[in-house]
Parts: structure tokens; C-alpha cells; sequence
């Protein structure tokens, strides 16, 4: 685990979508959110992780991109239709998916769980005062 010791996130319960191929890398995810107070959903499986994105309670996600050509670009748009934020992560080529998807937080691998606690302190923050909230 490689999360940083002091000034941890809160996440307060909320519920992390976590879409990841490799099972380690998933887990050690995992971990390093319920160390953070997440409530962290694992899939392996594109179609699994939409349909749970339609459902409309994931509050944010982090999504492999390393396999891009395998159709995360659809999982990505749908959690962006529920306006939820996400972390893509990718083991190679940034510029690709720079490109298609501009303006999005992208991670090289391995995460810096650093890096990854920040860009959740700086969600938008909602009621009540110092939490981010889940849009559905």
C-alpha cells in the first residue's frame, strides 16, 4: 500500500467505483480507499461497471485505461452522464488518451496515492461544509 500516512482523505462512506483488469493493482486500490472511509465497488467487467454506473450512486471513479481498446470509452461516458467525477489510469500512452478525453485527471501507473488523496480533497465540496458530494 502506498497511500500517504498524514492528512488522509475522509470520504465519508461514499461509494468509489473502481474498474480495473489487473487484480492486484484493484486490490490495492481498494485497501488504500477503505483506509480513506470509502465504500470501494471492484469490477473486472466493462458492462457490470455501466450498468452500475446507470444506477447512479457511484459518488467517483477511478478507471483502468490501459486496455483501452476494450471499450472503456463507453464506461467513461456514462459515468460522465451521471456527473461523476473519475480518474482515469493507464500504464502507457497519456498522449492517446490526453487526446480523447481533454481535461480529464489521468494517472500514470502505478498511482501515486498521493497524487490520487489530493484530487479528492479538491472534489467540489457540498453539504455539509468540507465534503464532496454524489451527483446522480
Amino acid at each position: 500500500m502506498r497511500y500517504p500516512t498524514d492528512d488522509l482523505p475522509d470520504l465519508g462512506g461514499r461509494t468509489v467505483l473502481i474498474a480495473e483488469t489487473n487484480p492486484l493493482i484493484a486490490l490495492d486500490l481498494a485497501e488504500t480507499l477503505r483506509a480513506w472511509r470509502a465504500r470501494p465497488l471492484l469490477y473486472d467487467n466493462l458492462s457490470a461497471a455501466e450498468q452500475a454506473a446507470a444506477l447512479g450512486e457511484i459518488c467517483a471513479a477511478l478507471v483502468d485505461m490501459s486496455q483501452f481498446h476494450q471499450g472503456q470509452a463507453g464506461l467513461v461516458e456514462a459515468l460522465q452522464q451521471h456527473h461523476v467525477p473519475i480518474v482515469l489510469t493507464t500504464a502507457w500512452q497519456l498522449d492517446i488518451i490526453g487526446n480523447q478525453f481533454p481535461g480529464m485527471t489521468i494517472l500514470e501507473k502505478p498511482v501515486n496515492y498521493a497524487v490520487l488523496a489530493q484530487w479528492f480533497k479538491e472534489l467540489e465540496p457540498c453539504a455539509p461544509p468540507g465534503q464532496w458530494c454524489c451527483t446522480g
